[in-house]
Formats: C-alpha cells, structure tokens, sequence
C-alpha cells in the first residue's frame, strides 16, 4: 500500500461507511436546528421571557416565527430521529433505543420526584427546561451505559 492512499472498500464496508455518515448528518442536523431553535427564541423574543428561567408568560415571538420554531423543533427532534432509526444496524437500535427509555423514565420518575420535593419545601417550583434537563441528562447517562454494557 502506497502511503496517503485508502484501502479499496468492498460493498459492504461502503455502504455501512455511506450509513454512517448519513447518520452524522443527520445528527448535526438536529444540533443544528436546536441551536436555531434557542438562538431564534433569544434573539426575538418581544418580552422579559426567559427559557432557562421558567418565565413563560413574559415570552413573546412573532406568531409566524414560532410557528417556524415549533415546525423545526417536531422535524429536529422527532421527526428525523425516527427516521434515524432506518439507517443504523440492531446493535446502534437497540442502544438508542435504551437511551430514549431511559429519558422516558427519567420524566416520567423526576417530576413526580421534583413535584414532592418542592410540597415539602426542599426544592424550587417544576419548571419545563427542568423537566427537559432531566430527560436530557437521564438519555444521555442511559445511552452511554448502554454503549459500555451492551
């Protein structure tokens, strides 16, 4: 093999690099329109509102850019992520899929958890980016335990 040079690629390691890099792309693509998403509600955001805070009544946008928000947020992060799903083999599934489950659950077990918490005056009110840090955080902790163990 002659140095700087690639290896010729059969028909199955192309495809399966083709898949892969589909894959990506399609990833970024969701990084991408979250950060829109994010930028576009900062930037032009007509009130005192802040997504971070929790203080949803004093956010204003113009109705036509959050109904572009909201369309790109469903193709973002629903839409292609299950359409994702096509382009990867059973194990990288099964992986994603125990991921999903584990932001499933994280919801489903944290708000009632947090909801508690805050009647008996140990924690701040529920808040949305709260309930979405919690799906977020227990997804990501959920996937990577099942990229080390499965």
């Amino acid at each position: 093999m002659i140095l700087g040079t690639k290896p010729q690629l059969g028909p199955g390691e192309s495809n399966s690099e083709k898949r892969r890099l589909r894959y990506m792309g399609y990833i970024a693509f969701c990084g991408i329109v979250g950060g829109i998403g994010g930028f576009a509600t900062g930037f032009f955001d007509q009130g005192d509102g802040s997504l971070l805070t929790g203080d949803w009544e004093l956010l204003r946008l113009p109705p036509a850019l959050a109904l572009v928000i909201a369309a790109l947020m469903l193709a973002g992060f629903l839409v292609l992520p299950l359409y994702g799903f096509r382009l990867v083999d059973d194990y990288q599934r099964e992986q994603s899929l125990v991921g999903y489950t584990g932001g499933f659950l994280g919801v489903m077990a944290g708000f009632p958890v947090w909801a508690a918490l805050h009647a008996g005056a140990f924690a701040p009110a529920p808040n949305a980016f709260g309930i979405f840090a919690i799906g977020f955080v227990s997804m990501c902790v959920s996937y990577l335990y099942s990229r080390w163990r499965l």
